[in-house]
């Protein structure tokens, strides 16, 4: 449940920071006229933030990584937590499900499901 929500939110995190810049913006926006040394402020502020949202997203990923490298050493599959992990891929060392169909390196980092390509059809 927990890595699942992990999951998630690091998948969501680059829209995320968006947003709070979209929003930041907004503001800044505002204080021009009302206040402008307060626009200054959050430039600032602002630059400074893209900082700690570079190392919070570094440290969440990096838990994320851990978690899937202790399910992938059990042969659990991270993603649906099936016992149906096949052989390792290649020379890259990526692990797949044979039940999702989900990819991992040997970072634990998730690389995708691997998407069959389906066959156009002509009329």
């Amino acid at each position: 449940m927990l890595l699942r929500l992990l999951r998630q939110l690091n998948r969501a995190y680059g829209y995320a920071v968006f947003a709070i810049y979209l929003a930041a913006f907004g503001i800044a926006f505002l204080f021009v006229f009302i206040f402008p040394p307060a626009t200054l402020a959050m430039l600032f502020i602002s630059i400074f933030g893209l900082l700690f949202f570079n190392a919070l997203g570094f440290v969440l990923r990096t838990i994320e990584r851990r978690w899937n490298r202790a399910r992938l050493a059990k042969g659990i599959c991270p993603v649906c937590g099936a016992a149906a992990l096949s052989s390792v891929i290649g020379h890259a060392g990526e692990t797949r499900c044979g039940m999702c169909d989900a990819c991992h390196d040997a970072q634990g980092a998730w690389i995708g499901s691997v998407a069959q390509e389906s066959e156009p059809v002509q009329a």
